[in-house]
């Protein structure tokens, strides 16, 4: 086979789309051969690094991955005019991040403020998916904080209880915005009108946090609430792990929160000129350009292991290089990972 793009440039293009598969898992590879030339097995053959791919694979992937991240094609749920958001943004290349105190202002938190702007001025309902420990949490505080005084909400936050029984999360959401008292599983249905009531006299925005670990009984309730409430504008944010993506477009049980669904966003985490960003205003600027690789591969795009990782290397390694050794070692100090360093 003619060669006629570098390991580098395939590599690139790979790595995009394992991605954006990875955030939207209710898509496959076949998904997205339906809409290029390839065939089925030429993509699978592609992705898993079996073939290197010339202009016309790697061209067409590309393009294909481009349009689902604009919402062109693949949209999740059953709304034509759903839009979707990406972080994805190769535009311009990440030099400096806004920073306050110790939260930086990434495209994902810019993203899920958008979100949650849309979802508030337009009573909408949107679902945000990005991995555990991306920001998704903490962007909602961050956009609470900018927005106090000006926009009303309410956060939620699902556990494994609260997740699966559906008359302790509505008496807990009444009891949280002051609607009622009450409890007990003959109270539910009361509970539930309630609630309706307390949000059409006080519109808020509903953000539920931990949205995989609710049941599609649980969302059913939450797709009611809007229902009845909406018109009196109340929105509602949804965010969950990227596996509440393929339960939205695989569950019958889920299809009516679905087709109501009016924004998604399936965000990644960090980028990699985010990290290196954030890195060099930490003050960790010595690093071998292998090890930084390493580094960025660890953390997966996770905040949280980023700077947890940044937190140990000022305490014990403060003023030296930063090697792939040393990285092994914060790796298996933090997440008891043998990370395999080549060093």
């Amino acid at each position: 086979m003619k060669r006629e793009l570098t390991d580098e440039v395939c590599g690139a293009a790979r790595e995009r789309v394992r991605r954006l598969l990875a955030n939207r898992p209710d898509l496959t590879g076949e998904d997205l051969a339906n809409h290029t030339t390839l065939a089925a097995s030429t993509v699978r053959l592609w992705l898993s690094g079996g073939m290197p791919g010339g202009r016309e694979v790697v061209g067409q992937m590309v393009r294909v991955a481009e349009l689902v991240e604009a919402g062109e094609i693949l949209t999740p749920g059953g709304r034509p005019e759903t839009v979707v958001l990406s972080t994805e943004d190769t535009s311009k290349r990440v030099v400096r991040i806004a920073r306050r105190g110790a939260f930086y202002e990434t495209q994902l938190v810019r993203r899920v403020a958008e979100v949650c702007d849309y979802c508030a001025s337009n009573a909408q309902i949107g679902v945000v998916t990005s991995g555990f420990g991306n920001g998704k949490s903490e962007a909602v505080a961050a956009w609470r904080r900018k927005t106090v005084g000006k926009v009303e909400s309410l956060v939620f936050e699902f556990d494994e209880y609260l997740g699966c029984n559906k008359t302790d999360f509505i008496c807990t959401l009444a009891r949280t915005l002051g609607a009622t008292a009450m409890s007990g599983s003959q109270n539910g249905g009361r509970a539930f009108r309630d609630v309706c009531e307390k949000l059409r006299e006080n519109p808020v925005l509903l953000v539920f946090d931990q949205g995989e670990v609710a049941r599609a009984r649980i969302m059913q309730i939450i797709r009611q609430i809007h229902d009845r409430t909406a018109e009196a504008g109340v929105g509602v944010v949804i965010l969950a792990a990227p596996v509440l993506l393929a339960r939205l477009s695989k569950m019958p049980d889920l299809g009516a929160l679905a087709s109501r669904v009016a924004i998604y966003a399936p965000l990644a985490g960090l980028s990699r000129d985010e990290m290196a960003a954030i890195c060099k205003q930490e003050g960790i600027t010595d690093v071998e350009d292998a090890a930084f690789d390493f580094w960025w591969k660890a953390t997966a795009g996770s905040m949280r292991r980023l700077m947890r990782s940044i937190d140990l290397l000022k305490a014990k390694h403060a003023g030296r290089r930063v090697t792939e050794k040393t990285l092994s070692g914060v790796g298996s100090m933090l997440w008891g990972m043998n990370l395999g360093s080549a060093a």
